[in-house]
């Protein structure tokens, strides 16, 4: 085992057409899992946020000679893998061509994957520093597990396995990547106090979250494209706009308790609303309020 999880780290040939092999499957799996697995399960995690992708990322970085060569490889591997996604999804979605306005949040990320692989292929020289390189990714991977248990313990089963994934990889990402202690004891101590600056904040919350979609356009027809002009509230709170081929979905995101003012615009008018989550209900409310001409 311990021959094969050293081998996973730095003995891995991936030569570019492995590389681009690699991306097409991870790009197919994954929107595979988006289409068919609901939302919760830790299946379908990987559709939607960063921690299953760590692992293939770190092992095409160990597995590089050089920084410049890990920047490019990482680079290639997400600029493939994540478009691959939301293509695949296209025909099966009723966003259609619509879910590509997800993708500018994938994108950065690929942005950033150049200079983080070429900083973090210096894991490799079982240094100090590179137990404080290989400690950005341990406490990331901490403390999204932190906050996958919360959201197990409202409803379980949902994400275990990807609890049992976050915490399972960082110690072997820890002692699979390092001989020496001193950059263990490093990422060790690192992971360990994120998980104890983030717990708290997570677990002993005085609110809950929402998160809620709608579609204005069943009331309101817009001449060009609509913005947020406005938005008011306790800071927690957002209103995000994503296009589709129908027209426009609106995300709405907030704390229950607090009520929340919005504006969207167009080229001739503004459109006011207020929303909160009704408990009774157990759903968002939107409140239409008033249009005014701009």
């Amino acid at each position: 085992m311990k021959k094969i999880v050293n081998k996973l780290f730095d003995g891995l040939n991936i030569t570019w057409p492995k590389l681009v092999l690699f991306s097409i499957i991870m790009g197919v799996y994954t929107a595979i899992m988006a289409i068919c697995v609901p939302d919760g399960n830790s299946f379908h995690d990987i559709a939607v946020t960063l921690e299953w992708w760590v692992l293939p990322a770190i092992i095409i970085i160990t597995n590089s000679k050089k920084p410049i060569e890990a920047a490019l490889k990482t680079f290639v591997f997400f600029l493939i893998s994540q478009p691959l996604v939301y293509l695949i999804q296209v025909p099966f979605n009723s966003m259609g061509w619509g879910l590509f306005g997800y993708y500018p949040y994938w994108f950065s990320i690929t942005v950033l994957t150049f200079p983080a692989a070429f900083i973090g292929w210096f894991i490799k020289k079982d240094k100090w520093y590179s137990g404080v390189i290989l400690s950005a990714i341990t406490a990331l991977l901490a403390v999204l597990g932190v906050g996958y248990i919360q959201a197990f313990i409202k409803t379980p089963p949902n994400h275990l396995i990807t609890i049992i994934y976050c915490f399972t990889v960082i110690p072997v990402l820890i002692f699979a990547i390092f001989k020496d202690k001193i950059p263990r004891i490093i990422a060790a101590i690192v992971t360990i106090v994120a998980v104890l600056c983030y717990a708290p904040s997570t677990f002993v919350q005085p609110y809950e979250a929402y998160n809620n979609t709608f579609i204005a356009e069943n009331n309101i027809t817009f001449v060009g494209k609509p913005f947020i002009s406005f938005w008011s509230g306790d800071g927690k709170g957002e209103v995000t706009i994503i296009q589709y081929d129908g027209g426009y979905n609106f995300k709405l995101s907030g704390i229950k308790g607090n009520t929340y003012h919005f504006a969207i615009s167009d080229d001739e008018n503004e459109y006011y609303f207020d929303y909160y989550y009704d408990d009774n209900l157990d759903t968002v409310i939107i409140i239409y309020n008033h249009t005014s001409q701009q």
